[in-house]
């Protein structure tokens, strides 16, 4: 079966928009739902992932943000497994994000210890929005380390 020139156009350009209209609109600011994860830490044995979702203020490239991390650890440190529930502020400064965040409320601590949120420290990070804006890299910090990050954003496959 063969189809005429402009037939052909018609269907390639039918598939790109379509295809276009699948893909996310992604702005130049950082709005919406991200996951991350960090290097591992304490002799290669734990590892910080979440996902956390950037609200935008009235105020241009500042944004309110709520995420829950997990801590997972192996068994060089005992099992240990933490989740916990952070609100965060965050400013976009060109390519550069700030994220600075407080602990709301450790949900699970395992082994439990008894008021967990005393000894959980927020996880801030600063990082920088690729030129495709689909991701982010650069450190997680704290009181204790620095840590590499990686941020990408939570957007479900079309199938």
């Amino acid at each position: 079966m063969s189809f005429s020139p402009v037939k052909r156009l018609a269907a390639i350009f039918g598939c790109t928009m379509v295809l276009a209209a699948a893909m996310p609109a992604f702005a130049d600011d950082i709005a919406g739902d991200w996951l991350f994860d960090t290097s591992k830490f304490a002799e290669d044995d734990c590892q910080i992932t979440g996902r956390m979702t950037f609200t935008p203020t009235k105020i241009k490239n500042t944004y309110t943000c709520l995420f829950v991390s997990e801590q997972i650890c192996g068994k060089l440190n005992g099992n240990l497994y933490i989740r916990v529930q952070q609100s965060c502020t965050a400013q976009r400064i060109g390519k550069q994000v700030a994220i600075k965040s407080k602990v709301d409320k450790v949900e699970e601590r395992r082994p439990f210890m008894p008021r967990p949120e005393d000894w959980y420290l927020a996880d801030n990070f600063i990082v920088q929005l690729s030129n495709n804006k689909a991701e982010m890299n650069g450190e997680h910090y704290d009181e204790q380390r620095n840590l590499k990050a990686r941020f990408w954003r939570d957007v479900e496959l079309v199938g």
